[in-house]
């Protein structure tokens, strides 16, 4: 999809009210409660003064419970919660805003293939064509009790319904003409039946009769994001992204990504420049050499007991806390492996942080960074984007994670790392196009 060989920028939203961040001294600041739109709607406006693609929502609709069953400790301490569905928000945002996108999360294997074509289509008129899905195989265990499930589905099973539920959410897509519309007061005929088609979807997962009762919006089509790490995560991407995000911890990974994702697409008859990727990255402007550490500690300090443990117990639905905290990561792997959650990021974890590192110290550095990483002077941040950028293909851009104060860190980043990045011409200094495809496409 990323034809051309700038910078594609994203900025992740999804947990920015939770997990201690909340208290940072640049979060929040003069905002109401978290769920009124105000403080979107301005973070909407710093980023596309950004040149942004888009702002990013991922979601698992559930409450984080521990291995007994218990969320209070998620609930006192804002654990990965609480969770808006953002999609009314992203409405709010693309009110006060003429291009930036939104990615939005829908689960293929919660969600019925209608609701998302008919859902997505919608918000693609409303938004005027600047809505992305971002297509989840969920893979967290009380999400799946939430929807009345008793656990979660087999990894391969989930992959194997996320193929066909977005060939049928596609087909409802392509039922109706972007000309299907007549409109001609003197006969009264609203629309051409000839170019509205029937859609006759039969498969293991999902029966559906069409067509979509929507017309098609602006883009058709909305981008389809995705992210996967696994074999059958790269082979869902090949098939059907436009973009893939991915956290991987260093360069040597995220070249081994790249190049397994590029062997995946030959395999589904694509080439390798019709999924760009966008690596997820910390940025930090520093205002000394210390003080990253300064930093680290104080966001640290930030978190609920636990915090680092519990998240990659949520990540990987496996109770961590019942191991020594000096585990080495290889200890845990068969463990996780076989609980069918999120196997490539602990993959990733093992191949970048070693197979040797103990397991509190890989969470306090995965909660604190979780990927690649740019800190320091606004030049020094965009030396290490560039080289990130180059050394991968040039072949899309980064999603801005890790935002220890929401606005704070967006904002210092687009006042000060931008225009270094827009003086080397690696970004955007207006917006071409009309579509999120668009933008995404340049």
């Amino acid at each position: 999809m990323a034809d051309g060989t700038m910078m594609h920028l994203a900025a992740d939203l999804s947990f920015a009210h939770a997990n201690g961040s909340w208290r940072g001294k640049g979060s929040w600041t003069g905002y109401p409660y978290y769920g009124r739109a105000e403080m979107y709607e301005d973070i909407a406006r710093i980023v596309e003064r950004g040149c942004f693609d888009m702002v990013f929502f991922g979601d698992a609709a559930e409450t984080p419970h521990d291995s007994d069953g218990d969320f209070s400790e998620a609930v006192r301490y804002g654990v990965n919660w609480p969770k808006l569905d953002m999609m009314p928000t992203v409405v709010a945002m693309s009110r006060v805003t003429r291009h930036l996108g939104f990615g939005i999360t829908m689960s293929t294997t919660y969600h019925h293939p209608f609701h998302v074509a008919r859902l997505f289509a919608s918000l693609d008129h409303i938004t005027e064509g600047r809505i992305a899905w971002n297509a989840v195989t969920s893979a967290y265990r009380n999400e799946a009790r939430c929807w009345g499930h008793d656990d979660i589905m087999a990894h391969e099973a989930r992959y194997a319904r996320a193929h066909e539920h977005i060939r049928a959410t596609k087909a409802l897509w392509d039922s109706v003409d972007p000309d299907a519309v007549v409109m001609d007061p003197r006969t009264g005929v609203f629309a051409d039946p000839t170019k509205v088609r029937h859609v006759d979807f039969s498969g293991e997962h999902f029966r559906i009769q069409g067509p979509l009762p929507v017309l098609p919006g602006p883009q058709h089509s909305p981008p389809i994001i995705q992210a996967g790490q696994s074999p059958a995560g790269l082979a869902l991407g090949a098939e059907f992204a436009d973009y893939q995000f991915a956290a991987n911890g260093t360069l040597a990974t995220m070249r081994e990504h790249r190049a397994a994702m590029d062997e995946a697409l030959v395999a589904a008859g694509r080439k390798d420049r019709d999924v760009g990727m966008l690596w997820s990255i910390r940025v930090e402007v520093l205002d000394s050499p210390d003080d990253l550490a300064r930093r680290d500690r104080e966001y640290l300090d930030m978190q609920p007991p636990g915090a680092p443990i519990k998240n990659m117990s949520a990540l990987f639905g496996v109770d961590l806390s019942r191991y020594p905290p000096d585990t080495l990561l290889g200890e845990i792997v068969e463990d996780v492996r076989s609980a069918h959650t999120h196997w490539g990021y602990l993959a990733d974890a093992v191949r970048s942080a070693g197979a040797d590192t103990p397991l509190l110290e890989y969470a306090e550095q995965r909660l604190l960074r979780g990927a690649a990483e740019a800190v320091g002077t606004p030049e020094q941040i965009a030396d290490r984007m560039e080289e990130l950028h180059e050394a991968t293909g040039r072949n899309g851009g980064f999603i801005l994670s890790r935002l220890t104060q929401v606005p704070g860190t967006l904002r210092r980043f687009v006042d000060e790392v931008v225009p270094v990045l827009q003086r080397r011409g690696l970004l955007r200094t207006e917006y071409s196009g009309a579509t999120l495809r668009d933008h995404l496409l340049t």
